[in-house]
């Protein structure tokens, strides 16, 4: 039995893997002193463009459709100077590239776009199967709250592993919607489930 779970876990990773590889490409330039080119391609519908301050507000947020490419400038000559942040967000990841803006224009920082890739949780048999691949292997918390609102399991995951694997029992739990929140850094990501 362990076995066939394994492999089961096995083939899980290699699916997620395969749809990582087929999510966007998100390319970030700068186009002169105050404009930056954000160009994605390979679009999924429903995929995210953001840009954000550095306290996370959103200055410009757009939903898209499927599509070949999407191309998008931003005019930064009318904002602070400080860090900003071009997001984008996809059913498996978030990609961030932050830009810099100071008294002689913006820059990139070469080799610092980040992804931070999404939870995957797949139920059977009352079993919620837990996969999480952390690129930075930072400390992760877990917390399951019922349909009430009421938690029912929090733990916190120091630096591991960079594949998180966990299986959690819900047999002597009611049918019904769970929530499975994973704070990981200054993300949480919420994942509803049915049992």
């Amino acid at each position: 039995m362990k076995r066939v779970i394994n492999l089961g876990l096995f083939l899980f990773a290699l699916l997620l893997s395969a749809n990582v590889k087929a999510s966007s490409l998100l390319s970030v330039k700068v186009e002169n002193a105050s404009t930056i080119n954000v160009s994605l391609s390979n679009i999924s519908k429903g995929q995210k463009l953001y840009l954000k301050d550095y306290s996370g507000t959103i200055l410009f947020n757009v939903t898209l459709d499927a599509m070949p490419s999407y191309k998008k400038y931003f005019n930064l000559n009318t904002v602070d100077k400080g860090i900003y942040f071009v997001e984008t967000e996809t059913e498996f990841d978030v990609k961030i590239t932050p830009v810099l803006k100071n008294s002689k224009g913006i820059a990139l920082i070469e080799n610092s776009t980040v992804t931070i890739f999404k939870p995957k949780v797949v139920v059977e048999d009352q079993i919620a199967r837990v996969m999480l691949t952390r690129v930075e292997k930072s400390p992760l918390r877990i917390s399951i709250y019922d349909d009430k609102g009421f938690i029912l399991f929090t733990e916190k995951i120091e630096e591991g592993n960079t594949i998180f694997e966990r299986n959690y029992n819900f047999e002597s739990t009611p049918s019904g919607k769970y929530t499975i929140y994973f704070a990981l850094k200054d993300r949480v990501f919420a994942k509803e489930i049915d049992i």
